[in-house]
């Protein structure tokens, strides 16, 4: 949700139902966990989270 919004947090947080701090705190933790930044890697990121989606894989 967070990429398909051009990674516009207020945004995404409203469409997820969600406080749009919780949703920093979990785009500040996933920026921690890849060996990239996010900003660098934007696109290759949702090309992957996109090909989990369609196999089902519960993202």
């Amino acid at each position: 949700m967070y990429r398909s919004e051009r990674c516009n947090t207020a945004r995404a947080a409203a469409r997820l139902y969600t406080h749009r701090n919780t949703l920093l705190r979990r785009v500040t933790r996933a920026q921690e966990l890849l060996p990239r930044p996010l900003d660098d890697n934007v696109v290759p990121i949702a090309v992957a989270l996109e090909m989990l989606n369609w196999r089902g894989a519960g993202v």
